[in-house]
């Protein structure tokens, strides 16, 4: 149950700040595409022998790296569906050559009771890695969501802190792979930025609600995991869908109060 929790807080202070900027920077499609894409480091952490860390380390490297450079030529959209492809292509094809060694079932969905003491410490060295990251270039990204051509003119290397970005963002998602899976994590960074932005007026408010809303969804999502023996991953989403539709309803209610009464 320790581990759980621990999980649960760790993946949302790493997630809510990060899926705070995929909106900003509309990077959900990347963020979607890294997640199926991920698969590729659990298997080569399988084959090979390396732990995830090394694993994930050298595909979100390798993933952000061609994304960074195919997108000039061939745009955003593009870039990101064609590597994607190929990283599934080989994940799949691992998996149907090694069909003794590679479960894909378990990266596909993910699995919280499979955390060690090994997969805390590396959520929480992500987890420094984020807050220095945003801590030390919290401005800068401030000023390049708001205009690119401004940032640059002050002297922001643009280029460089949208790859770091890219880096930080796929080093996390596939480091995790194994605990939240890949078919639901792009849910896990967006939703609790989805549900902050109702209710935030700043982008520092914002990260604070994310990152609110996302402790309560994961805590949430743990507690049903445990007890009644559901994946990790799913009762998290179904929390956070819940919430999301929650303050929506709420949001709407007032407007329809606001209006009546005027």
């Amino acid at each position: 149950m320790f581990v759980i929790i621990t999980v649960s807080v760790l993946i949302g202070l790493i997630f809510a700040p990060l899926g705070c900027l995929v909106l900003w920077k509309r990077y959900v499609y990347f963020g979607d595409g890294l997640a199926h894409a991920s698969m590729f480091a659990g298997i080569v952490s399988v084959m090979s022998g390396l732990p995830i860390f090394y694993a994930g380390l050298l595909s979100s490297g390798l993933f952000a790296f061609i994304i960074f450079k195919l997108r000039s030529n061939s745009g955003n959209s593009a870039a990101i569906g064609l590597t994607t492809s190929i990283m599934i292509s080989l994940s799949l094809v691992l998996a149907y050559s090694y069909p003794g060694q590679i479960n894909i079932t378990k990266y596909l969905v993910g699995d919280i009771i499979s955390a060690s003491a090994q997969d805390i410490k590396l959520l929480f060295f992500i987890l420094i890695v984020v807050l220095i990251f945003f801590l030390s270039s919290y401005k800068d990204l401030v000023l390049m969501i708001l205009s690119k051509d401004i940032a640059e003119s002050r002297g922001v290397k643009v280029k460089f802190l949208e790859l770091a970005f890219l880096a930080v963002l796929s080093f996390a998602v596939l480091s995790t792979i194994k605990i939240v899976g890949a078919l639901l994590v792009t849910s896990i960074i967006v939703i609790p930025a989805m549900v902050a932005r109702m209710v935030a007026k700043s982008p520092v408010s914002m990260i604070g609600f994310a990152i609110l809303s996302s402790l309560m969804m994961n805590f949430i999502g743990g507690i049903l995991s445990f007890y009644l023996d559901i994946p990790f991953a799913p009762s998290i989403i179904l929390s956070g869908g819940f919430i999301y539709f929650l303050l929506l309803l709420i949001t709407h209610f007032k407007k329809f109060l606001f209006k009546t009464s005027h």
